[in-house]
Parts: C-alpha cells; structure tokens; sequence
C-alpha cells in the first residue's frame, strides 16, 4: 500500500510543481532570475564565477569534462541521483547564448532553500546533467563556430571539433534517458501564418530518414505537446515548429537515432526584447514543467494532437521594419512598393535594405505606412572644419538634404540625439537597392524632407522623434 501513497504523492507534487510554474508571474520569475546575465552576449568569463560558486554547493557536482580547441574549460554540473538520467546543453553554437542564462536561473531556483521540497521531490526520480557553455571558444568571439570554424552541430558523425567529441562522449557515457539541445533561431523565424516572431520554436528530432515514431521519439513530442497549451497563454500565436526532416550530422538527430528522448528548444526574438529575456523565463519555467513531468511520467499522458498542432516556423517571415507604400520614380517610372530593412546580426546594428517590392505576406517588429512620401537619396555633408553639431543643427541639414558626413572623424563634434552617419560604409544610391545601407530621405508631394531613415531608424524631422529605437 505505501508505494501507492508514494506514487499518489510524487503525482501531486508534480501537478503542485507544473500549476506553480505555469502561475509563476514576470515579477516571482525576476526575483528568482541570475542577475547579470541581461547581456547581448554571454562569454566564459561571464558564468565561471557561477560554476565556482556551485562547486561550494552540497547540492551540485561539478565537472570539468574537457578543453576546447583554445584550451578554455567546459564544465558540466549534476543534480540529484535518481535513476531517470537526463542531459541538457546549451551554446554548442558561440552567439546562442539565451538557454545558458536559463540554466543559470534553473540552478538558483533548484539550489534555493525555499525550494528545498520541490528539489527533494524530483531529484530521488532525475539524475541532472547540464553543460552551460559547450562552445566557449565561439563565445568569445560571438560566432556560432568554433576557434577551427566547424559547425559543432554538424559535426556528430565526424567528430572532428573536441567540443563535439566530449558532447558524444558524454552521452556515451551517461546513456541519458531524455536530452535537451538548447539552441538561439534567428530573429526572422515567424510562428506560422501569425504576425509575430517566434519566441519559442520546439522540435522532436527524426531518427531516421523514414522520419518514424518509436517509443523514445514519441516521449520527446509528448513533452512538447504537454507544454503547448500553457505556451499558447504565455505567447499567444508566438509559438513555433521546425521541420523533422531527418539531419544526419546533426547531434539533436544523432542522439535520437541512439535513443534518447530529445527536445529541442530554440529561443527566439520578440518585441522590445533586444537580449531575449521572454525567451530566457519561458526556457527556465519549460525546464521546472519538464523536470516534474519527467520525475512524475505525467507526459505520458498527453497528446500527440497538441504538437502536431503547433505551426511551423516561417523562414524569413519577421523583418526588423518595413515601410509600407513607399513611392519610388526612376526615370519616367513610377512605383508604390513595401521596404523592409534589417539589421546585419544581432551584435552588428548596421542596418541594411533586405527587401524591395510587395512585402505583403511579411510582418515586421517595426511597421510603418509612409503613404504619399517619397524616396530620395540623402547627400554626403563634407567635414572641412570642426563642425559643433547639436539636435537643432542635425535637423536642419537633414531638412537641407543631408543624412551623412563624410571626412575626418575629429572634424565632427556631435552632441545630437539622433543617429550620426560617419563616412558610411555603403552610402546612400541614387535608388534604394539590397544590401545598400539603410539611410535615405522621405519627401512630400512638394519635395519638402518630411522623415528621414538614418542606420534604419526613422526621423520625424517636425519633432524630431526616432519612430523606432534601435533593435527589436
């Protein structure tokens, strides 16, 4: 009779933990949240005070499994000791670094005292293993490759980068039951036919090319179909799918085909939400619902419906801003036309046009009709003597034509609010063309300078409000 009170009993708390998690608002998750890690880019440096304040922990284990190319530690630590084994990674590509901060904030919540029960309850059932930084080297220069420029997720058959061959090892050694492959998506990810980024895109990798469903592939999609309907609340129409179709190289595809249940989780953009911080507190509540699903088996109960729901993501779908009716004259030709701009990566805020045309079926994070204005090529201010440029004076020159400077940088002392062009890189055409920078004029039916789009940020030159802050 007492192993049914004990099961009845882990089933309740897991249903206590998941309502808790679900519930949990912005305000309790930023008093749980690690502090310091809402940056545009996480680096070793940023979290080994953190893995050496857990080594101190009776609660946490912590290894250092290896080198990378460049000789920079990669740790993992442990939790708990119950039979369920299950790894999760995160930063195995340099620049994605939004799940290395939610692991971060999944530790101070699990090493808490005031959530000593909820510990107790899921680590005799899960034995944890997290890798918090699998590419530091690509971390420090912020690319997704490693120092020897291999994909290290393209690189599960080969093994041929060290960070990949300890990621293998690892999983070799530890046979885990479930794994969580903690990944970034480009920003430009829409969720479906939805209006919107996708803030959060899931996946059960294929094992094979037949792309089938076995029991372990099966228990990876009701993980994710047992979290949709709360991410349906969370991030109404934000939510997104990628394709299953089979990757061979890939670790995620790889570590199915040997048998473990894996998820994949890709953290992407939102609006005014430039360091993904939406994206980070929905990873670390995903992580507290899996871990009290996983120690209870209360997923197995859930659908294969709710993921097969779930729209794919739309490649390309989201733009940083687009204008929408835009007049255009070349030559004797006349044209109304959508342009959208983006910014070139997300730690590059150079802004370029990307698009040109009917951008109908597109959405944006900035959108903008600019009805009955019309293009015009800004022109280069020469800098021959020290010019003292304040707001008023930057004003001016853009209503005289002028959105950039070029000459010597010593020339020009700017205490202007907006967005100052110094001898840019692509100067403005005569046209707007793609990949041209995203710096010109918009003019009236009178030809008088009315707004102004300087580094993809547009200028009302009346009240010389920016429309649109720098970034998402």
């Amino acid at each position: 009779m007492n192993k049914y009170i004990a099961f009845f009993l882990s089933v309740l708390l897991a249903v206590v933990g998941n309502v808790k998690a679900q519930s949990m608002t912005i305000s309790d998750y930023l008093q749980q949240q690690q502090p310091g890690l809402d940056k545009a880019r996480l680096q070793l440096q940023d979290i080994e005070p953190l893995i050496k304040h857990y080594q101190q922990s009776s609660l946490v284990e912590v290894t250092e499994l290896g080198r990378s190319v460049e000789h920079r530690p990669i740790y993992m630590l442990r939790l708990g000791q119950g039979k369920k084994r299950v790894l999760a990674w995160s930063q195995m590509h340099g620049d994605e670094h939004t799940a290395t901060a939610a692991i971060f904030d999944l530790l101070k919540h699990a090493t808490a005292p005031e959530q000593a029960a909820w510990l107790k309850h899921w680590q005799s059932e899960i034995t944890l293993y997290l890798i918090p930084m699998l590419n530091p080297d690509g971390a420090a220069r912020n690319t997704r490759v490693n120092a020897q420029g291999i994909d290290i997720n393209r690189d599960a058959l080969a093994l041929q980068s060290p960070e990949g061959q300890l990621l293998m090892a690892t999983a070799t050694k530890l046979k885990p039951h479930y794994g969580f492959n903690l990944h970034d998506q480009n920003r430009f990810h829409a969720a479906g036919d939805a209006p919107n980024p996708a803030t959060i895109s899931l996946l059960a990798p294929a094992y094979n090319e037949a792309r089938e469903i076995n029991a372990s592939r099966k228990a990876a999609m009701q993980l994710i179909a047992l979290v949709k309907p709360w991410l349906d609340q969370q991030i109404p129409q934000h939510l997104g799918r990628y394709n299953d179709t089979w990757s061979p190289r890939s670790f995620g595809d790889t570590f199915a085909k040997m048998g473990i249940s894996t998820v994949l989780v890709e953290a992407g953009g939102h609006r005014a939400d430039d360091h993904r911080q939406v994206a980070r507190r929905l990873n670390f509540q995903l992580y507290v619902q899996w871990l009290d699903a996983i120690a209870s088996g209360s997923y197995q109960q859930a659908s294969l419906d709710d993921y097969e729901a779930i729209p794919f993501n739309r490649s390309g779908g989201m733009k940083d801003l687009i204008l929408q009716n835009l007049q255009l004259r070349v030559e004797q030709t006349e044209a109304t036309l959508d342009l959208a701009v983006n910014f070139h990566t997300e730690s590059d805020r150079y802004a370029r046009i990307h698009e040109l045309g009917d951008l109908s079926v597109h959405s944006a994070y900035h959108q903008f009709d600019v009805s009955g204005l019309a293009f015009r090529p800004g022109n280069a201010y020469r800098l021959e003597k020290v010019l003292q440029l304040d707001t008023a004076a930057h004003l001016k020159l853009l209503a005289a034509g002028y959105t950039h400077f070029s000459g010597e940088a010593k020339l020009l002392q700017s205490s202007s609010s907006l967005p100052v062009l110094l001898n840019p890189l692509r100067p403005p055409q005569q046209t707007p063309q793609l990949r041209q920078g995203a710096t010109f004029l918009l003019v009236n039916a009178e030809g008088e300078v009315v707004q102004a789009l300087l580094n993809g940020q547009l200028l009302e030159l009346a009240t010389g409000k920016v429309r649109n802050p720098l970034g998402t």
